[in-house]
């Protein structure tokens, strides 16, 4: 996440069009009411935290208290209780004092960011500026799309978002954490791939609703079978020849003839037409055949018939479409290691 924001950021980040209600050029407060302001403030500190502050000090806006911070922290670990308490109030003082010389140009900075009218390039204003027109064509956009999806009415809410950012640039105090809003914009993130992710399979899933169902109806009627073994996973094999050699375990590499078809008997693979054995790990292909592999004595000749879920799923392979149960008769000839 850190490198994806920092990524995002080397187009310049924050905001302006979108910040006019918020007023003057003071600190709004943080107002954490629900989950969208919370991960807006979270997403403020962590922009902040993670690259507009050192373009700021790069533009020669403001001035850096990361340096002074370093050589305290240095001095603090080396120094007794008492020196502790000296040390810690002259560093606190020293970035009081350089806070104080940032915060008129963090005002205008932010005043730039509200008011969206161009002025001296080199100003802080001119940064805010031309920061915020960007964010708010490119980021706030594609932060709301990520989060929220694109036909969502949820947006973030800008208020608190400039709250945690304009809090974290003047060093104040935060209602979450750097390391916490970091955190939480990932791990929203994540779940809202997530959720993405699920809505694509059901979506995809609609479109092979027919194929699903043609592979379940055979499945449950090929598992009325005698001879066919059906497991928990679902997965169903039949034993065509039983060997009584050893049975490998997920550390080995196997060697192995197989012929792979659809259910209507379309081949897609097969090393037995190409007369060559194939070796691989156990834990190299698909969940249905790691599962068998595991319970075949070298020697043995199995069909296994696989469950999208334990073949491919809905990947699109080619010859094989998206959850296609899969046919293999499986020979395994040895144990490589």
């Amino acid at each position: 996440m850190k490198k994806t924001i920092l990524a995002t950021f080397s187009i310049l980040a924050v905001l302006a069009v979108m910040m006019v209600s918020c007023g003057g050029a003071s600190t709004p407060k943080a107002s954490l009411k629900n989950s969208v302001d919370s991960v807006s403030y979270a997403y403020g500190v962590s922009m902040a935290d993670q690259g507009l502050a050192q373009f700021l000090e790069q533009a020669g806006v403001i001035t850096s208290t990361t340096n002074i911070e370093y050589d305290y922290q240095m001095r603090l670990a080396a120094a007794d209780s008492t020196q502790r308490i000296a040390l810690q109030s002259e560093m606190e003082s020293k970035i009081d004092s350089i806070n104080k010389i940032n915060g008129p140009k963090l005002n205008e900075f932010i005043k730039g960011m509200k008011d969206a009218i161009n002025l001296d390039e080199e100003s802080a204003y001119a940064h805010g500026l031309s920061i915020g027109v960007q964010f708010s064509q490119q980021m706030l956009p594609q932060f709301n799309t990520m989060l929220y999806g694109e036909d969502s009415d949820t947006k973030a809410n800008t208020d608190q978002l400039l709250a945690g950012l304009v809090s974290t640039l003047k060093n104040q105090e935060l209602a979450i954490s750097k390391a916490e809003a970091n955190e939480l914009v990932q791990g929203e993130f994540e779940k809202a791939q997530e959720e993405q992710m699920a809505r694509q399979e059901e979506d995809l899933k609609g479109q092979y609703e027919s194929a699903i169902a043609e592979g379940e109806a055979y499945m449950t009627e090929n598992a009325k079978r005698a001879e066919v073994v059906t497991l928990p996973s679902g997965l169903q094999y039949e034993v065509l020849k039983q060997g009584n050699g050893a049975i490998p375990t997920s550390s080995n590499q196997v060697k192995v003839h197989y012929h792979g078809t659809l259910i209507d008997g379309t081949v897609f693979d097969s090393s037995v037409e190409r007369g060559e054995p194939a070796v691989f790990g156990v834990t190299q292909v698909i969940p249905g055949w790691t599962e068998a592999l595991q319970l075949m004595p070298v020697g043995s000749k199995w069909r296994l018939y696989v469950p999208h879920d334990l073949a491919y799923g809905s990947a699109d392979r080619g010859e094989i479409k998206p959850y296609s149960n899969l046919i293999f008769d499986v020979e395994l000839i040895g144990i490589e290691n």
